[in-house]
């Protein structure tokens, strides 16, 4: 009887464990794709980008092979300045048990000193344009954020008018 026992358990055990490397082996499986599509998202969006920038400013054929390459670089530079900044304020987080001995402060200072770092960046990439860009295309490029950050809103803003109407009409039929 206790060899019939012990033979359950041990089984039940290879069992249990066989299930969870499994959930695990399609745990990984899923986060696999979830990565591949987002890169691909990514991918897309920085297609459309360079689309977009290309009508935009104007840019030849010879300017953008020299342009999105300083730009890519310019924006993996900002991200990592941003990520360093995550990473700081992180660590106050998991330094402070609860909210209250959170050191705003200190991460304040480094929020600081990561915009400083990345104004920093944007000012130097905005200068070595001068090498592939004219004034025309360059001063088109310093306000092509805000443009595009205003259509969007515009945009969103039509898109609003738009839900409310079909929510006021669907209210309507609903009565």
């Amino acid at each position: 009887m206790k060899q019939l026992l012990i033979l359950s358990i041990f089984l039940t055990n290879i069992f249990a464990q066989s299930q969870m490397q499994r959930n695990n082996a399609d745990d990984m499986k899923k986060m696999e794709m979830r990565k591949k599509r987002m890169e691909q998202l990514q991918d897309q969006k920085e297609s459309t980008m360079i689309g977009i920038q290309t009508n935009y400013l104007d840019l030849s054929p010879e300017q953008a092979q020299k342009f999105f390459p300083m730009q890519k670089e310019y924006r993996d530079l900002v991200r990592e300045a941003q990520k360093q900044y995550r990473e700081k304020v992180g660590k106050l987080r998991s330094k402070a048990k609860d909210v209250s001995n959170f050191d705003v402060d200190t991460a304040i200072e480094y929020q600081l000193e990561m915009k400083k770092e990345v104004a920093k960046l944007e000012s130097e990439f905005l200068k070595n344009t001068s090498s592939v860009l004219t004034n025309e295309q360059r001063a088109r490029l310093v306000y092509q954020e805000e443009k595009l950050k205003s259509e969007a809103a515009k945009r969103m803003a039509e898109r609003g008018s738009d839900m409310s109407k079909r929510n006021f009409d669907r209210k309507k039929k609903l009565k």
